[in-house]
């Protein structure tokens, strides 16, 4: 069954917006930190013997470095995964962007031609 659009007002949209947008650069924070931890471990270090602040320092760096990159990858993981539905920006729609459709009201017997 198809979801009916939601009507949103200006201030929702705007609000769902920044949520969007918070959401991408979070899950790109959290692809630099995974690729520092992939290096580290890739030395041989373990982990454990590595400050969280330190992950963090180097997780920053790699971000500025591959922010492009990072931010495309998360909008994509936002726009294909069931999971982050709830932050695409896509689906939303207002009175004032969107026509709604008109409603039928012919019935499903009247259709069918049944007397």
């Amino acid at each position: 069954m198809a979801k009916a659009a939601r009507s949103l007002s200006p201030k929702q949209i705007l609000e769902r917006i920044r949520q969007h947008r918070h959401a991408v650069i979070v899950l790109a924070h959290q692809s630099a930190i995974k690729a520092i931890k992939a290096q580290i471990r890739a030395q041989g270090d373990k982990l454990s013997q590595v400050p969280g602040r330190t992950i963090r320092v180097f997780a920053d760096a790699y971000f500025d470095v591959h922010r492009q990159r990072l931010i495309a990858e998360a909008e994509h993981v936002i726009a294909t995964s069931p999971y982050f539905a709830r932050w695409r920006c896509a689906e939303l729609s207002s009175d004032a962007q969107k026509e709604k459709p008109p409603i039928s009201t012919t019935s499903t017997v009247q259709m069918s031609g049944a007397e």
